[in-house]
């Protein structure tokens, strides 16, 4: 358990810090440029949607079998 408490904190941590350095990059980029930027936050955002949705589903699946086996 121990474990993957901190393999969970790392990945946190990691995407936490992506998100701040890119941060800064657009608030130190100079004016009228457009910063490179690490991540594709609209990507990201749109992927992690569409993971939450499988998951939701299949956790319906489970439940949905559980129920039917405990009948």
């Amino acid at each position: 358990m121990p474990y993957l408490a901190g393999v969970l904190t790392g990945a946190i941590l990691t995407v936490l810090i992506v998100f701040l350095v890119d941060n800064l990059a657009v608030v130190n980029a100079p004016a009228g440029t457009e910063p490179q930027r690490i991540v594709n936050w609209d990507v990201a955002a749109q992927k992690l949607r569409s993971s939450v949705t499988s998951v939701q589903e299949k956790v319906r699946e489970v439940r949905r079998d559980v129920h039917e086996a405990t009948r």
